[in-house]
């Protein structure tokens, strides 16, 4: 029986064969029906390259003002990642900087735009007003819903997605994705 499961966030939809209980595991690609597999995580990592680079320069120079000493030093780093390592990256949790920094810098600007408009229709001299105040509880309470959806992603959705990622195989021979189901034994190329 073989069963389709979405990993990660990258659409890749492997295939899981089950065995029976108590059955050696035989996973075998759905496509050419080999057992050469390697694991998803090992093929991400061997598609990830990186460098460093440092320059140093030294110079004396002679000019109209005199002798000056020239001394720089650079430093370059770069990163490189395949197609094939893109596509089977892991899934990632949700950052809680990200949510609160665009959390306030919303508040800030559409605050001061009802704090603005407020003022400016009503001639108010006052900051605190019904609007604002409205606004302000609206802003906290869909902010505290953010970070409990970010919260829930990062705890449950990302744990399930990440077991499954970890547990998925590449063929070597056709580039299928499969998935080992739990408890079952690892194959014998990986």
């Amino acid at each position: 029986m073989q069963i389709a499961v979405r990993i990660g966030q990258k659409g890749l939809k492997p295939h899981r064969s089950v065995a029976a209980k108590g059955d050696k595991m035989d996973l075998r690609c759905p496509k050419c029906n080999s057992t050469d597999f390697k694991k998803v995580s090992l093929a991400y990592q061997e598609g990830l390259y990186g460098s460093d680079a440092r320059t140093r320069l030294s110079a004396a120079l002679v000019g109209g003002n005199g002798p000056d000493l020239i001394v720089g030093r650079a430093t370059t780093r770069v990163s490189n990642q395949s197609a094939l390592s893109k596509q089977l990256s892991p899934p990632v949790k949700w950052s809680y900087l990200k949510v609160g920094s665009w959390s306030v810098l919303a508040f800030l600007c559409v605050g001061w735009l009802v704090f603005y408009v407020n003022t400016v229709t009503t001639n108010s001299s006052t900051v605190s007003s019904p609007p604002l105040t409205f606004f302000t509880l609206i802003s906290a309470a869909i902010f505290v819903v953010l970070l409990f959806l970010v919260w829930k992603h990062n705890h449950s959705t990302y744990q399930t997605r990440f077991a499954e990622w970890d547990r998925t195989f590449l063929c070597s021979r056709c580039g299928a994705v499969s998935e080992q189901p739990l408890g079952k034994g690892r194959p014998d190329s990986v």
